[in-house]
């Protein structure tokens, strides 16, 4: 009998002094005689007890005004995102702005003002009716699609018709019958700011402004986000989704997901790509995959649990739902629970974490049936099943498994993990974590790269060689006839693909002035007896090819530099015979002079097998336990490292 759903009379109830605030809302709505808006008006309220800004921010006027500017240099000069002059210049510009004014977090329900909420609303309406790309959308979607104020946690310093008179005409362009049109428009018109506030030092999060700015570490959650509000605000349906750790790295992941032509939904991580233009690379090794809703999942561990029961804390938010079968084959599984998980409603699937496990899934617990239940779980990842006990450590509770589809059933399989001491193994083991795909695209850059030299600066330049091959994550070796000497030497691109290089050196023959012995090449196996030729590194001074140029020539492999070509001056002409070249890479590989501590995966654990310090790129084991997960651990530098299996002679890395 009461005058509003049940849920909203929750709500309004925590509400405190902003009750009467979000009632004169609700009775805007029921007046004006819109029973959709009002409905609206109600999801809303209804949900708002589960949302929060962890922090607030004030954004000067002026921060809107310096944006409009480089705008504008954009719009006039059509080389402006090459010129380092206009950038430096930029860099002062914005430190000058006053600082970004920030405040503690709050608690929607309590401070959400009804300007703001009516404001939300009826734009929110406006665009559903107008906008091409929600003309065949359901009031179900587009509550939350569209509707939403926003999408995390994040400071809300604007309200959508501030966005959307900052970035529809833009987004608009090339009109709004095609979605990737708009998302390209945002994509490009992001990524062109970034480039020319390459030297800004920000220290604050600027709001809606963090997409043009250098990026904040682990920020993929907060620019998803923001691309949320932006976008919803300008009639384009999109929401937020992640994954709480990639199958194949520690690490999670925050992205956005819009509907194609088709209807489907494709992922694309904001502002660098369209729609599904990092799947291959990025998104398609996400693990278990959620989307934050607006609206509470009653479903969710924080409202299933029993009482005083922990949970992962990234279980907490009760505004998440499973979307894991958009992005896997899976299954539907059952495992036994043992007495020592008591009372507890949930239990876990956990990945593989250097730092510990990490839960990636829930399951609840039938106490009846003494099995836990888990849902979409996907095909041909290794599992650990795990518990919170009451001080919040994970618990194993069953062995490490791999959900397989039978061959002949079609139905899921659970394969365990089980360690074999009767069969014992030798290994030859050359890496400590897998290829990561985007190095490897980096380096196939080289493949094609011409080494030119010349007597003069500018050129014309001899092209002395081409790599013909993308090259492997180590020091190579390319040597070519030459009898000529050059004063300046250079590798260059041939099709101005960026060449992503950590080292570089130039050989010779001869043990002229200023030549020292260049870095040894990889050993992947036994020493070979056949005498090799000598070398000699012979230095000069870099080339002027850019600010990061003597990246590639500081010694140290974890700098690199990023450019279309490098090159030396040596001054007076020498003659150079080959380049030695170190690509940008993880450094994942074996590295001689660390030591290494490999472990297998037995009865609920990890049992160290031996420690070696690396003579070669190689480390040789024997008498290792079969049929089960190893780990190879540098001890001495890193901090990437994936368990693998050992499979005909070679390392498979797990996930992989």
């Amino acid at each position: 009998c009461s005058r509003y759903p049940a849920e909203v009379q929750k709500a309004l109830s925590q509400a405190g002094q902003n009750r009467d605030s979000l009632v004169a809302v609700l009775e805007h709505y029921r007046n004006e005689g819109n029973p959709l808006k009002y409905d609206a008006a109600c999801f809303l309220i209804a949900n708002m007890p589960y949302h929060r800004s962890t922090v607030n921010i004030e954004l000067p006027v002026q921060y809107e005004e310096y944006f409009e500017y480089v705008d504008s240099i954009l719009i006039n000069r059509h080389d402006a995102t090459h010129s380092d002059s206009i950038k430096q210049l930029l860099a002062v510009k914005f430190a000058n702005l006053p600082k970004v004014h920030k405040t503690g977090g709050t608690i929607d329900i309590a401070t959400i003002s009804p300007s703001y909420l009516i404001s939300c609303i009826d734009q929110s309406f406006e665009q559903w009716h107008s906008s091409p790309l929600l003309k065949s959308m359901d009031f179900e979607e587009f509550k939350e699609f569209i509707l939403p104020y926003r999408a995390a946690d994040e400071p809300l310093p604007y309200t959508k018709t501030k966005l959307h008179s900052l970035m529809y005409d833009k987004l608009a362009a090339n009109g709004m019958d095609d979605i990737r049109r708009p998302i390209g428009i945002y994509k490009e018109n992001a990524l062109a700011q970034k480039k020319m506030n390459r030297r800004v030092k920000n220290e604050s999060h600027a709001g809606l402004y963090d997409i043009y700015l250098p990026m904040f570490e682990k920020d993929c959650r907060n620019l998803a986000a923001i691309t949320c509000n932006i976008l919803r605000a300008c009639g384009i349906p999109v929401a937020l989704e992640f994954t709480p750790q990639w199958t194949n790295r520690n690490g999670s992941h925050y992205w956005c997901v819009s509907p194609d032509s088709t209807g489907k939904f494709c992922p694309y991580t904001p502002p660098f790509n369209n729609l599904m233009e990092d799947w291959d690379s990025n998104i398609r090794y996400a693990g278990k995959v959620f989307r934050m809703t607006y609206a509470a999942n009653k479903n969710a561990p924080c409202f299933i649990k029993s009482a005083n029961e922990p949970i992962p804390k990234i279980f907490e938010n009760p505004c998440i739902i499973d979307v894991t079968d958009n992005y896997h084959l899976c299954c539907d599984i059952e495992l036994s629970v043992p007495d020592a998980i008591g009372n507890r409603n949930l239990a876990y699937l956990a990945y593989f974490n250097t730092h510990g496990f990490n839960p990636i899934a829930w399951g609840t617990v039938s106490h009846e049936m003494k099995v836990a239940k888990f849902k979409k779980v996907p095909y041909g990842i290794v599992l650990f099943p795990v518990y919170m006990d009451a001080d919040g450590r994970l618990e194993n509770f069953a062995q490490p498994f791999i959900a397989k589809k039978g061959r002949d059933s079609g139905n899921a399989e659970i394969v365990p993990i089980t360690c074999n001491h009767a069969c014992p193994i030798s290994m030859h083991l050359l890496r400590k974590f897998p290829h990561k795909p985007h190095l490897v695209k980096y380096r196939s850059n080289l493949n094609g790269a011409m080494v030119l030299a010349s007597n003069m600066e500018k050129g014309p330049f001899d092209t002395l060689y081409v790599i013909n091959e993308t090259p492997a994550p180590y020091w190579q070796r390319y040597t070519f006839h030459n009898h000529k000497k050059y004063r300046y030497y250079k590798i260059a691109s041939r099709e101005r693909k960026p060449l992503e290089i950590a080292e570089y050196e130039w050989i010779t023959t001869s043990n002229v002035k200023c030549s020292v012995i260049p870095a040894a090449l990889p050993v992947f196996d036994s020493i070979s007896t056949k005498k090799e030729q000598k070398y000699y590194k012979i230095t000069g001074t870099s080339m002027k090819t850019g600010p990061q140029r003597r990246n590639a020539v500081d010694g140290n492999l974890d700098t690199f530099v990023e450019s279309v070509g490098v090159g030396t001056d040596f001054h007076v002409p020498v003659c150079v015979i080959g380049i030695q070249i170190y690509p940008r890479n993880a450094r994942n590989g074996i590295e001689p002079g660390n030591e290494y501590q490999l472990l297998y995966y037995d009865n609920g654990g990890w049992v160290e097998h031996s420690r070696t310090v690396a003579a070669y790129n190689f480390i040789d084991a024997d008498s290792v336990p079969s049929g089960t997960m190893y780990w190879l651990r540098n001890l001495s530098a890193g901090k990437e490292e994936l368990p693998f299996f050992y499979s005909n002679g070679k390392q498979v890395f797990i996930n992989e």
